[in-house]
């Protein structure tokens, strides 16, 4: 303890003495580091490669420009797919990391209250799986088109990690993971915090007419300190 204390010395010699010794307080050290988080999205030109989880399906391109706000899909033509694609980025010093969810507020809906629904033929599938097309079986409207996302970002878990060209359709549930890291991430290295997220989308001759079919999609980016 913090103090000032005598030792006495003694001995045959004929003699003593008193050593003084003064103990100080130990420096305590000691820092504060800040918390952050950082999440972008940008959008994605068309005719880019490379971007939707190593699909190869049309040559793996997208089919539209995507901005960090909208997926303008624009005029589908029947038994066509169609591929787009977003760039998420997070930078952050959270020592366990972050993860982002995708979420979407409904299936596409039009006006008169018709559906574009979510892949596979309006089931929503968790479970990721290779593209189908809309089986458009007659009275069965949600077969008759349908929309998924993937993403490929390699870090998941491995229960929402999407097989490359696979794609999942669960939007409404808010708990598919697209982005996810343990630890810290600098916002550009993929896998890290970088990945692309991918949407596709297709419709039968069956669909529903319709110029005016929206959703809002919205990504929930959570630090894991």
């Amino acid at each position: 303890s913090a103090a000032s204390y005598g030792i006495v010395i003694t001995g045959t010699f004929g003699d003593t003495g008193t050593a003084m010794i003064a103990m100080i307080d130990d420096v305590t050290v000691s820092a504060t580091v800040g918390t952050s988080l950082t999440f972008t999205v940008a959008g994605i030109a068309s005719g880019t490669g490379s971007v939707v989880n190593g699909e190869t399906d049309s040559s793996g391109t997208t089919d539209i420009a995507t901005t960090a706000t909208t997926i303008p899909w624009g005029a589908l033509t029947a038994d066509t797919d169609y591929l787009a694609a977003q760039t998420l980025t997070v930078t952050t010093n959270a020592s366990n990391g972050y993860s982002v969810v995708l979420v979407m507020d409904q299936a596409l809906t039009s006006s008169a209250g018709d559906t574009i629904d979510f892949f596979v033929d309006g089931s929503g599938t968790t479970d990721d799986l290779n593209w189908a097309t809309p089986a458009t079986t007659i009275g069965s409207v949600a077969t008759y088109g349908h929309m998924g996302f993937t993403s490929d970002d390699a870090d998941i878990v491995a229960a929402d990690l999407f097989a490359s060209g696979f794609w999942a359709g669960d939007a409404l549930a808010g708990n598919h993971i697209v982005l996810h890291n343990s630890g810290p991430s600098d916002g550009s290295t993929q896998n890290s915090g970088m990945a692309h997220v991918g949407f596709r989308i297709e419709t039968s001759a069956l669909q529903e007419a319709g110029s005016d079919y929206t959703a809002q999609l919205t990504y929930v980016a959570t630090p894991i300190f």
